[in-house]
């Protein structure tokens, strides 16, 4: 990766931006929220993020007023733009401390 493709990853950031949904079934979108903040690392042309998500007023799930997205940007194979990964999950907040504490009690090493 050169330095140029790096400023390009590192800059790249949904901060502030609607997350949207597809209806499943049915056309449109729907949106869950709005992006917060996210932190990240690089990894080879990979850059790994978890973004705090803030729901719409009165539209959460579950009394949560936050859920998180574990997911990534890349490199395009060719052209070497920055892509949103395909791939990633979105958890209200009560069920994303859930699964870190599940990993808490197997004896993760991440905390």
């Amino acid at each position: 990766m050169t330095k140029e493709e790096e400023k390009k990853l590192r800059a790249a950031s949904m901060k502030g931006r609607q997350v949207r949904f597809k209806n499943k079934g049915a056309p449109g979108h729907w949106v869950v929220g709005t992006v917060e903040d996210e932190v990240f690392i690089i990894v080879s042309d990979y850059k790994h993020m978890i973004q705090r998500i803030q729901f719409p007023e009165g539209e959460g799930w579950g009394g949560n007023l936050q859920a998180y997205r574990i997911g990534y940007y890349t490199l395009a194979a060719q052209k070497r733009n920055v892509k949103w990964g395909q791939y990633h999950s979105l958890l209200a907040e009560s069920e994303f401390k859930d699964l870190l504490h599940q990993a808490k009690q197997k004896g993760w090493d991440i905390f």
